[in-house]
């Protein structure tokens, strides 16, 4: 009898697994294709997070608001054209180019970016740049931006 109870449970529970894993997930094929198709069209501006050092030493990580005016977002197209707009109703519009590996630098109008990627995927794209900011005089600001689809 207790034979018979753990087989069954051994069942159970091999069924149980079989269920709850996601066996019709699609796989991810983002690392087929080139990073130049990969960056192109639309990205909503999730999140922007900073971290500020001085003189090298960490002080402070803080995550800015998303206000969304009137939409914050990032704009990569085939030919080159870079658009930009967070909590701005004005959008920087420029151009944009891969150097390197990973490294991703815009000229834009009235602010360009210089931003090295952490993660390119169909649906997520995640850089950070490093630089001071006028807003934080004597400190290195390195901003942590999140893009999603």
């Amino acid at each position: 009898m207790k034979a018979n109870f753990t087989n069954l449970i051994l069942v159970a529970g091999l069924f149980c697994v079989s269920t709850f894993t996601n066996s019709c997930a699609k796989p991810d094929h983002s690392a087929d294709k080139p990073k130049e198709q990969l960056v192109l069209g639309d990205w909503w501006i999730g999140r922007i997070q900073l971290r500020l050092y001085n003189n090298g030493v960490f002080v402070k990580d803080t995550i800015i608001e998303n206000k969304g005016k009137p939409r914050n977002f990032v704009n990569f197209d085939a030919n080159g054209a870079f658009r930009y707009s967070f909590n701005s109703p004005t959008i920087d519009v420029g151009s944009y180019e891969f150097t390197g590996s990973t490294a991703l630098v815009t000229n834009s109008n009235p602010k360009s970016y210089k931003w090295t990627t952490i993660t390119l995927t169909d649906v997520l794209f995640t850089v950070v740049s490093k630089d001071p900011d006028p807003a934080f005089p004597g400190y290195t600001v390195e901003r942590y931006q999140t893009f999603i689809r």
